[in-house]
């Protein structure tokens, strides 16, 4: 079965963003574009690299046209292995990019650890992982 258009679109949009972030893009890559990565039966859907001597960054991307739990679970992302370099600060994002309307069918514990994007006519809403998204309570405030 091809890839859907939506699909597609959602890829290229996300490709565009990364790139326009530093990242080097690649589109379903079969093995680890680095030396510091491994990974066994996972092929993100877009993979970005960026980096400098001093720190490492990796973006592993999932498109997901009609996302479930169950559907992301199966992708075993987990597999991922990572070497850092000596002197070297590393960060990896995760990132779940879905049509608008259909985030309602993720169990909401995915924004732990996965960056959301709603796509909608090439463009996205943005909402970082959920222990990194600010918060309304000012830090000097206490709870009754």
């Amino acid at each position: 079965m091809g890839e859907s258009v939506l699909h597609r679109r959602m890829k290229e949009s996300v490709w565009r963003a990364l790139v326009g972030e530093g990242y080097s893009v690649f589109f379903e890559p079969p093995y680890a574009p680095s030396r510091f990565l491994s990974w066994a039966s996972y092929r993100p859907d877009v993979f970005g690299i960026r980096g400098s001597a001093a720190r490492q960054e990796f973006a592993f991307v999932e498109c997901e046209t009609r996302p479930s739990g169950r559907r992301l679970a199966s992708k075993n992302f987990r597999s991922v292995e990572v070497q850092t370099r000596l002197n070297s600060e590393m960060d990896i994002r995760r990132i779940l990019v879905v049509p608008r309307g259909t985030l309602a069918s993720v169990d909401s514990s995915v924004r732990l650890s996965w960056e959301t994007w709603i796509y909608e006519g090439g463009a996205f809403q943005r909402f970082p992982k959920a222990c990194d998204a600010p918060t309304s309570a000012r830090p000097d405030e206490t709870r009754p």
